[in-house]
């Protein structure tokens, strides 16, 4: 850890507001581009990123008793991820992400609304019609759709498929069409 910065965190966990107030901006220069590398690879976003650190900051310039014993950048960037970043992040996800969990419930309404299916068909129709259709995708369409239906986000799913954000989103806009024209023809064949 460079030496600015190791003063930067001595000031930050003094007593007096004076020293505290001087050492917050050599800590934030020092520490942005640290923090700011390490969101960008949970939001993809450099907007969210700087607004997940104003909070951050706001939260050490109130709190700053976790950092008293760090020693290195590693350990700094881990008690800043444990104590200060990850209930931002866990807000963000879920201001991102709140149309996207969805539940067996909510997937009937989402894969054929405007057919009339739901109309027509009794629940346990319904269900077995979907446990049809469900049966019909590959493997990984269908475990992506498991995913998303217990309210991942397409970043976690990603990692869960090793692939990338933008071919999950393909992959479950994809998923749902085959979902529909399936539907559709099921209701089309009674």
């Amino acid at each position: 850890m460079d030496r600015r910065l190791r003063n930067a965190l001595e000031g930050l966990t003094d007593a007096d507001a004076e020293h505290r107030r001087r050492a917050m901006e050599p800590f934030v220069r020092a520490t942005f581009g640290i923090f700011s590398r390490y969101l960008y690879r949970y939001l993809g976003n450099e907007v969210e990123c700087e607004d997940v650190l104003e909070d951050v900051y706001a939260d050490i310039w109130e709190n700053p008793g976790r950092l008293r014993n760090v020693t290195n950048e590693k350990q700094l960037l881990r008690t800043v991820y444990l104590y200060y970043m990850r209930k931002r992040l866990r807000e963000v996800y879920r201001r991102l992400n709140r149309n996207l969990c969805l539940p067996q419930s909510y997937m009937k309404n989402l894969v054929a609304p405007e057919l009339g299916v739901l109309e027509t068909l009794s629940q346990s129709e319904l269900r077995q019609a979907l446990h049809r259709t469900l049966g019909k995708l590959k493997p990984r369409e269908r475990r992506a759709i498991e995913l998303w239906m217990e309210g991942m986000s397409n970043r976690a799913i990603a990692n869960e498929l090793n692939t990338t954000v933008g071919a999950v989103k393909m992959l479950e806009f994809r998923t749902i069409m085959k979902l529909r024209k399936m539907l559709h023809d099921y209701c089309r064949e009674d």
